[in-house]
């Protein structure tokens, strides 16, 4: 019974902490496309960069590891989809670790300072501004600094879990979600 009153009184307290909401990621369709849900866009996006992954081509990477980093986070969070294979929730944290550690970002980084910064960076280098680029990846995020970050952008970091992530979200959420 006092177990039970402890356990209890853990949760209530814990429920009280401070919540962070789940990341965000920019969504958009061309013209006359339909903008479909964005934990299944990033997915589409991150399988087809870490099927094969390119050198030379930082900005996709960039764009791929954005969207493991905000899987991670907004999985989890969405009701549709924490239904998801409890395997696929814990590889993409795995997954986000490891590009985090390949890229040299902290844990304790936000997931959306994250997000925010590898996507603004990679539209600046759709855009050829290296300069803006280099702006995009603050070093109190990217703590290799932004030329070293955009160096390894160009040549794909090693994420392991990354591939197993991905194929197991891909069955998507349960038909039993709300």
């Amino acid at each position: 019974m006092i177990r039970r009153t402890i356990l209890l009184g853990t949760l209530a307290i814990a429920a009280c902490g401070p919540v962070t909401p789940p990341p965000t990621i920019p969504v958009s369709a061309a013209p006359g496309e339909r903008v479909i849900d964005p934990i299944v866009r990033a997915g589409n996006n991150a399988t087809a960069f870490f099927r094969r992954p390119q050198p030379n081509q930082p900005a996709v990477a960039a764009r791929a590891i954005a969207d493991i980093e905000y899987l991670a986070g907004a999985v989890p969070a969405d009701p549709r989809w924490q239904t998801a294979s409890s395997s696929a929730q814990v590889q993409l944290i795995q997954a986000r670790n490891q590009a985090r550690q390949a890229l040299g970002i902290p844990r304790t980084a936000s997931a959306q300072d994250v997000i925010d910064g590898l996507t603004r960076a990679a539209d600046a280098l759709d855009a050829n501004d290296r300069a803006a680029a280099a702006q995009a990846l603050p070093r109190s995020i990217f703590t290799a600094g932004p030329d070293q970050t955009l160096r390894r952008l160009a040549q794909p970091p090693r994420i392991p879990s990354a591939s197993a992530a991905l194929a197991a979200l891909s069955a998507g959420p349960s038909p039993r979600g709300p």
